[in-house]
């Protein structure tokens, strides 16, 4: 973590419920209950706190985690979500994970935490042929967990929680929305970050990454020695909103017989347009929210894009990976033959609604009617990265659009897009990412009614303040078109 980040997260210091409470029972006591299998106290090495940890096993098949502070708990809960395919118990020794930061956040063990598998191992590529397993992944996971972990607080301290919190990004910021859209009652408070809350369609949009840049030699066709030029490209016309930039990746076509790493072939040129554009069917209608925003370039290193000597890209490559994995073993039953390859993959409607169908019954967490949620008083922070390569920005804005159609939505829910962030606030490298902390503006809402409003992040070493967004305000670019946006504009279709 810089130091940037460092001073940017501890001029935030949340504020503790009046009271501490300690335990009531043993710790080893806790695992005499099903369906726990194991309970003992554990020192943590960086908190110098001593947790019950307990782990066990909600049929059929979820494996789980919940920490509980031995002493100096504060009343609150908070659940973290999983990512990708999920597959294996987040862990959550500290530094934990707030809104997909990894950092040296100080709770002083003031919190019960908890996450699960989502109900398979990774080592298992089959588990999704087991319907039941999928609705665990889909549907009852995370509201499995809440219930089984309340109890737990419940017997250990002699009283419930105070306060419930979500937090979680990508595949967890689906989980969040879930328990949000299904569970209204489960979380007083719910951070969804990079949600993949359109979850059956986005195995569309990354299969069309992947093919659109495969050549009819099965070649990738976009190398990754031409992204710091484009990106470059793009930086100088686009600002940090991709929807107010009107880049053509022609204007970088390569002179005649000179194909260099600072322009585009036109096969290039096609492609970068296909992964701008986003997947469409024979019609030319949308079948996911958008496609790559501007600025993203750089991220797509591994993405759908490899370096030239790689002879096996772009197969290879994450967006291939997920949208192999999806379509041969989540998205039908009975699936597909194993010979079945991303070349079998129609572009049409009916291929969508048939993704849909399943995605709807099982996966998609896309429901804009959050009422019930902000009946029970809930309150709702939903981010996105503007520079997001692997689940277009737009999804959430789409969806973050509907939802203030619905409700009153400043009532209960923000949305922050946040500039020149990649997917789950990681830069391309890995090893760099945007500070921002939502948590502690949360925990304020949700306890003291304090409403957030812009709240600080620590961006390529500057701190930058991003106000909440109105996804419903129309945006335009110089020329009066909206070239990522004019794609979108619906939710699930």
């Amino acid at each position: 973590m810089t130091l940037l980040a460092v001073a940017l997260l501890a001029a935030l210091v949340p504020v503790a419920p009046a009271q501490a409470h300690a335990a009531v029972v043993d710790c080893g006591s806790l695992a005499g209950h099903a369906p726990v299998t194991s309970a003992q106290v554990v020192t943590d090495s960086v908190l110098h706190k001593d947790y019950c940890d307990v782990q066990g096993v909600i049929a059929p098949q979820e494996h789980f985690e919940v920490k509980l502070p031995v002493t100096g708990w504060q009343g609150r809960y908070l659940q973290e979500g999983c990512s990708g395919f999920c597959g294996a118990v987040p862990a959550m020794s500290p530094p934990l994970t707030i809104s997909g930061l990894s950092c040296q956040q100080e709770w002083d063990g003031s919190l019960v935490v908890a996450a699960d598998d989502e109900g398979h191992s990774s080592s298992d590529p089959d588990w999704a042929t087991d319907p039941a397993a999928r609705q665990v992944f889909g549907r009852t996971s995370e509201h499995s967990l809440a219930v089984t972990a309340k109890v737990l607080i419940t017997r250990y301290y002699g009283r419930p929680p105070t306060y419930s919190y979500y937090d979680g990004c990508s595949t967890g910021g689906r989980e969040a929305l879930v328990e949000a859209q299904r569970y209204p009652a489960d979380f007083d408070g719910i951070i969804a970050g990079a949600p993949a809350g359109n979850e059956a369609p986005l195995a569309l949009f990354q299969a069309w990454l992947a093919r659109s840049n495969t050549d009819r030699n099965g070649h990738q066709i976009l190398t990754a020695e031409k992204l710091p030029a484009l990106h470059q490209a793009v930086t100088a016309q686009c600002g940090g909103d991709p929807r107010q930039c009107g880049f053509d990746p022609a204007s970088l076509r390569c002179p005649t017989g000179a194909a260099t790493a600072n322009c585009l072939t036109d096969a290039q040129i096609t492609a970068v347009r296909a992964f701008y554009r986003g997947p469409t069917d024979e019609h030319g209608r949308n079948l996911f929210n958008g496609g790559e925003p501007y600025g993203s370039e750089l991220a797509w290193l591994g993405e759908m894009v490899q370096p030239a000597a790689d002879a096996a890209a772009p197969g290879d490559t994450l967006a291939a990976t997920i949208a192999l994995d999806y379509f041969k073993h989540m998205a039908f039953s009975p699936s597909p033959p194993a010979t079945f390859t991303l070349a079998d993959i129609p572009f049409t409607d009916a291929e969508f609604a048939a993704l849909d169908r399943v995605g709807r019954s099982t996966y998609n967490a896309n429901d804009p009617d959050l009422r019930a949620f902000q009946a029970h008083g809930g309150k709702l922070i939903l981010w996105h990265g503007w520079a997001d390569q692997s689940i277009p920005p737009f999804s959430t804005l789409d969806y973050y659009a509907a939802v203030e159609r619905i409700t009153a939505s400043s009532a209960f829910s923000r949305l922050y897009m946040l500039p020149s962030t990649y997917h789950c606030l990681f830069a391309p490298d890995g090893s760099s990412y945007t500070a921002v902390d939502f948590m502690t503006p949360l925990l304020a809402w949700v306890e003291h009614g304090a409403a957030p409003g812009s709240v600080p992040a620590g961006i390529g070493g500057t701190t930058v303040t991003v106000p909440p967004t109105d996804a419903l305000k129309p945006v335009t670019n110089a020329q009066g078109l909206n070239s990522n946006y004019d794609y979108v504009g619906h939710y699930g279709r």
